[in-house]
């Protein structure tokens, strides 16, 4: 009688094995947060910068920390569809997204 031979003696679980793949193609969540930040530096206005910046990303949300209360009106009210198309377009460059950012949140910090 022929015995099959293990290769690995002690098996890993098949989320460890997932893990182990996402972060070797950089699918991992790290990854997309990068991509959405720097995403949002490149399209928003100069003027804006260093009173804006995002602070969290999940789930397609992007969360944006604004220091002002007009500031904060005018980009909710006004700049907010216009950002968003930016952003979307941005992630996409090179044909395929690989993030994608379905609602921008306006906060005040």
């Amino acid at each position: 009688m022929r015995q099959n031979k293990r290769y690995n003696p002690a098996p890993l679980p098949l989320a460890d094995l997932v893990n182990q793949a996402f972060q070797k193609h950089g699918w991992s969540r790290q990854s997309e947060h990068r991509l959405v930040f720097a995403s949002w530096e490149r399209i928003v206005p100069p003027h804006y910068l260093g009173r804006c910046r995002a602070v969290s990303f999940r789930a397609g949300r992007l969360i944006v920390v604004v220091d002002s209360s007009p500031l904060l009106e005018e980009l909710r009210g006004f700049r907010q569809e216009e950002f968003l198309s930016l952003l979307n377009q941005d992630l996409s460059r090179g044909g395929q997204a690989q993030a994608m950012v379905n609602r921008l949140e306006f906060r005040r910090g």
